[in-house]
């Protein structure tokens, strides 16, 4: 075996055992970064509406960890995780709607909210959104 299949072995091993550390290498294909994705894919899969879960550059993944994506996407809804890199970002941030999150924006915590598929706000508060607080929702 060549230097080579040893490093991939090597590697792909350390990934099977650390999935959780290797993040970055996992694509999601239930998390979307764009509104009109977000709505379309919850229009195709009959999903209930529209988790938007905001991160701040500067609080690195504000503890949006895989597994609670993976939780919330089985929960029946569709995720929107917009970043400051995102183009709707400032979008939604400059809408009337989400004025009571933006003082947790700007002290770079993260904020989520719901939507329903006909794009109104049912809710918006800082931290992270807990199974518990969707259940109240519809």
């Amino acid at each position: 075996m060549s230097f080579f299949g040893v490093f991939w072995v090597i590697l792909g091993t350390l990934i099977y055992i650390n999935k959780e550390k290797f993040g970055f290498l996992k694509t999601s294909s239930f998390v979307f970064h764009s509104k009109q994705e977000a709505i379309a894919n919850a229009e195709k899969n009959e999903k209930k509406g529209i988790i938007l879960i905001l991160t701040p550059k500067s609080c690195g993944d504000c503890g949006v960890s895989t597994t609670l994506l993976e939780e919330l996407n089985s929960l029946g809804w569709s995720i929107l995780r917009l970043e400051e890199e995102d183009p709707d970002y400032e979008t939604i941030l400059s809408d009337d709607r989400f004025s009571e999150i933006l003082p947790a924006i700007q002290e770079s915590k993260p904020a989520w909210g719901v939507f329903n598929l006909g794009e109104e706000l049912l809710i918006a508060k800082p931290g992270l959104p807990s199974k518990s607080d969707l259940e109240t929702i519809l």
